[in-house]
């Protein structure tokens, strides 16, 4: 049986902290990963904005949440307001409970059509997971200071809130 998945998620930042709320039909105990990955020293602000340009994977940097009783979820990473980041929320069945893996599958295998889905490759193992996105450009870029974005599947989608 293929289940559906419904993620909704924002980003309020400042020049210290991005903050990750939201709302999803997933479970009370699913985990979901925050990160943040540095875009290159020296790459432009609107190839951030409409994700033209690749993140530099080793500088993924993650915080766990776990979905409460209401669907809701909080997790807040730290940032360096000088870097540009790719910020990204994502449901991964690898990082799930057993109680979760039983609905969803083991790698991913029983989600059903859901905005965000993507399939990736850990330790030699494919998977199914859900995925949202946001560009986050430096305090000093036009019109990232203090704000609010929409995440969505795609980076260039993530719209103001």
């Amino acid at each position: 049986m293929q289940e559906q998945i419904n993620l909704q998620a924002h980003i309020q930042y400042d020049n210290r902290k991005i903050v990750f709320r939201g709302e999803t039909d997933l479970p009370e105990g699913t985990i979901l990963e925050a990160s943040k990955m540095e875009y290159p020293i020296g790459t432009e602000p609107f190839s951030v904005e409409v994700g033209a340009a690749d993140p530099l994977k080793e500088t993924k940097a993650a915080e766990k949440a776990e979905v409460a009783k209401e669907g809701t979820f909080l997790v807040v990473l730290k940032r360096d307001p000088q870097k540009r980041y790719q910020i990204s929320l994502q449901f991964r069945p690898e990082l799930q409970p057993v109680p979760i893996k039983e609905i969803y599958g083991d790698t991913g295998d029983s989600i059903g059509a859901s905005e965000g889905l993507f399939n990736y490759e850990d330790n030699g193992t494919e998977y199914t997971g859900i995925a949202l996105f946001a560009p986050l450009n430096t305090i000093d870029d036009a019109g990232f200071w203090m704000g609010r974005l929409e995440m969505r599947p795609n980076q260039k989608d993530a719209r103001p809130y």
